[in-house]
């Protein structure tokens, strides 16, 4: 397991996650990178592209549903760094389904990341890392799971 923080609604959080990654003990038996959806604490946006191109990595940002990106866009008219944001958010690619799945990816193609996570799922729409991560940080965070893992 590793930990790392992210500024809310920042801009470093592609820096942070290959920071931590690289620099682990487990890099080298890091196969492929799931996040949970292309943007963490708030609207700090990975750089989809960026983060498999730095870590030599398939990267897949899972969703559990389609993203509404009228309703994220005009989030992001909020931010006076608008168009930054925006690209940063396009260039991750279009929004593929496959099944249960919604996910974007850098790295490799759609159907070896469709693979990927169906074989990374035991149950439902979340592949079972990204349901304990989930777990784990509402936990440390709140001090206790949510429902929604």
């Amino acid at each position: 397991m590793l930990w790392g923080e992210v500024q809310k609604d920042g801009m470093d959080a592609t820096e942070v996650i290959t920071q931590i990654l690289q620099s682990s003990k487990f890099y080298p038996q890091i196969n492929v990178v799931l996040i949970d959806g292309v943007a963490v604490g708030g609207f700090n946006i990975i750089d989809l592209p960026k983060l498999a191109e730095s870590l030599k990595r398939p990267c897949i940002a899972v969703m559990r549903k389609p993203p509404d990106m009228s309703a994220i866009n005009k989030a992001l008219k909020n931010f006076p760094d608008y168009s930054l944001r925006r690209e940063i958010l396009l260039k991750a690619g279009k929004v593929y389904s496959h099944r249960n799945f919604y996910f974007q990816v850098q790295g490799c193609v759609p159907n070896i990341a469709a693979q990927i996570l169906e074989q990374a799922t035991d149950n439902g729409n979340v592949p079972e890392a990204l349901r304990l991560a989930h777990m784990i940080g509402a936990a440390v965070m709140t001090g206790q799971s949510g429902n929604r893992a």
